[in-house]
């Protein structure tokens, strides 16, 4: 697993996913507006802010993001749930303290107030665990994600 950070111009999130192509499809589908950088510098998710998004990842990854996304949705779904406000150095802590809250409800209601800690307009801690849920029901329902996940690519 790798930890991103999202690029985007306000708050400090990370993430974590299994490689590029994942990490790319959890920024597509909050927006093709941020990038992301892995904690080591080697990978990167370039900042789509003209557009071309779409021909950038079937040149990376040999398909089109609508097929990435059906096929990688449940990894896709985990990473946006990974999502937490904060720099690299404070995903130690909030792991630890995920791992203690064995009270689902309460799980819930710490990871809501972490991400409460933002100080732009955009939440997007909290719109990336909403989009997780939204992945993971049409993934059980066999539904189309791409047309309900949110995916703002360009």
């Amino acid at each position: 697993m790798v930890e991103y950070e999202l690029i985007n111009p306000s708050d400090p999130y990370t993430f974590i996913a299994p490689d590029k192509e994942v990490a790319a499809l959890v920024v597509f589908t909050i927006s093709t507006l941020y990038g992301a950088k892995s904690k080591d510098g080697l990978e990167e998710i370039p900042v789509f802010i003209f557009g071309g998004s779409a021909e950038w990842y079937q040149g990376e990854f040999g398909r089109t993001p609508d097929e990435g996304l059906a096929d990688r949705r449940k990894q896709v779904a985990g990473a946006l749930e990974s999502f937490m406000y904060g720099h690299f150095e404070d995903r130690k802590r909030y792991e630890a303290a995920l791992k203690a809250i064995t009270d689902l409800e309460r799980l819930d209601q710490f990871k809501a107030e972490r991400q409460d800690g933002h100080r732009s307009l955009n939440d997007i801690g909290t719109y990336a665990h909403e989009m997780a849920k939204r992945i993971r029901g049409l993934a059980k329902e066999g539904g189309n994600v791409r047309k309900y996940a949110g995916c703002r690519g360009n």
